[in-house]
């Protein structure tokens, strides 16, 4: 049997402690994105940036993060017709800073993650994958059969 995917995978510190990963919400603007709920905060990625802010219920997405290291692969998209829902699946591998409250230097985040949220069906799962073999074809040059 194919073990079910867990919404959140991997890890984040904040400052060097590990924080507590929590709820991973989907949703979308111009494109998908994606929010992580930690006992930290909120970590958004969207539009190719990650975003941070401390209050987790915060309704802002926080601010952008400065990162030297953002690695990332991903897939989304919205429920069109349908509901309207989104959903989101990748990997983020990052390490940023967000400029500190009252000046003090910046806090560093950093993290290794995989998730897997929106509920994704099988048919949503294998679109996911076609798109990312096609994407990965691409980058390697090798031709499509």
């Amino acid at each position: 049997a194919v073990p079910e995917p867990r919404d959140v995978v991997g890890t984040i510190t904040v400052d060097g402690k590990a924080v507590t990963l929590g709820a991973c919400k989907p949703g979308h603007s111009v494109h998908p994105l994606v929010e992580l709920i930690t006992s930290a905060g909120k970590l958004r990625f969207e539009d190719q940036q990650l975003y941070w802010n401390p209050i987790a219920e915060a309704p802002t997405r926080g601010d952008k993060l400065t990162c030297d290291k953002l690695d990332r692969s991903w897939g989304g998209g919205v429920r069109l017709p349908g509901d309207g829902t989104s959903y989101w699946r990748g990997k983020l591998w990052f390490r940023c800073g967000s400029p500190r409250a009252g000046g003090t230097g910046e806090t560093i985040i950093a993290g290794e993650l995989e998730l897997d949220c929106g509920n994704i069906t099988a048919t949503e799962r294998a679109q996911l994958d076609g798109k990312r073999q096609d994407l990965l074809d691409k980058q390697h040059g090798s031709p499509t059969p």
